[in-house]
């Protein structure tokens, strides 16, 4: 069997954040910068994604198929990884064809991907046992794996992710943004001795909390579940676009609007609300997912003028 890269390919690169308005919070505020250690799945993707492709590998399937919506970033982390590691990838897409036409999915389809559109009726059914056992008749070489990735495979690679992040030192609190709960779940199971983590919600999902905790392996309460869904799933208005302009002109880090800017912006919230004592530290882990920018060029253009969207997208051809 071919050999699987490892994890990471250098240490987790963790950056110290200086932000003006926070200056004299008391509060040691860092990042993670998990958006710089692969260059196929940035962020939290290589962590959930490799013990599944090995997994894949191990009990020989030929396939790995899996569900997302048109510009998913666990959608377009698995065509390129799946095709590093010569397996097929198949994806069920929410939506209609024309968007096979977008950023996101012409990657994957260069990649190999075969892609399948559904209605979003049907794509509701992507839990559902009899729908699952029903694609796995009409893909018996398949490996089915959750939207998101999520699964046991997923969490055992998350756990890892804590434990690189923590090898110079562990924070008082590690943040991530959550949407299945996967690495949510993960990281509290690989957390330090009285290390706290903080999942930030990004979607209005009462069912999250119950997920997380049906994929936990251990620390089951060294974990707090914090809002921050800033209006809904994937919704970018004008005031979260100028944080995250804002963040990138102080930090030099672009944030994702779906997932990392949200949380951010609610860790300022709670670090100014005087949430934190004094001396605290907070690890925030960047969880990737930059390339969803290429779909909302438009939006942003919207918002804020083409003087924006240009200091967001010479920030991703660089990258």
């Amino acid at each position: 069997m071919e050999e699987i890269n490892p994890i990471i390919q250098q240490k987790v690169p963790i950056q110290a954040i200086n932000i003006e308005r926070l200056k004299d919070c008391g509060v040691n505020l860092r990042m993670a910068r998990l958006d710089r250690i692969h260059p196929l799945a940035s962020g939290n993707k290589i962590y959930k994604l490799r013990p599944i492709i090995e997994f894949a590998k191990v009990n020989k399937y030929k396939q790995i198929l899996s569900f997302g919506g048109a510009f998913s970033n666990h959608i377009h982390a698995l065509a390129l990884m799946a095709e590093q590691h010569d397996i097929e990838s198949i994806a069920l897409i929410r939506g209609e064809a024309k968007y096979a036409e977008n950023p996101t999915l012409s990657d994957a389809l260069q990649a190999g991907m075969k892609l399948e559109f559904v209605t979003r009726q049907d794509y509701k059914l992507r839990n559902d046992q009899n729908y699952l056992t029903d694609l796995q008749k009409r893909f018996p070489k398949a490996l089915i794996v959750a939207e998101g990735g999520s699964s046991d495979l997923a969490v055992q690679g998350c756990a890892q992710m804590a434990h690189d992040i923590n090898i110079d030192s562990a924070s008082d609190f590690l943040a991530i943004p959550s949407g299945t709960g996967a690495t949510a779940a993960g990281l509290s199971s690989g957390l330090a001795p009285r290390q706290k983590l903080m999942v930030y919600s990004v979607l209005k999902d009462e069912s999250l909390k119950a997920r997380i905790d049906s994929l936990l392996i251990a620390n089951k309460n060294q974990y707090t579940l914090q809002n921050a869904d800033f209006g809904g799933y994937a919704k970018l208005d004008k005031t979260m676009l100028y944080f995250i302009l804002d963040w990138l002109d102080e930090t030099g880090i672009l944030l994702d609007p779906i997932y990392t800017g949200k949380m951010c912006r609610r860790v300022i919230q709670q670090i100014e609300a005087k949430e934190f004592k004094n001396g605290q530290s907070i690890t925030l882990i960047h969880s990737g997912g930059l390339q969803g920018w290429r779909g909302m060029q438009k939006k942003v253009e919207l918002l804020a003028g083409n003087k924006a969207w240009k200091k967001i997208s010479c920030y991703i051809q660089n990258d």
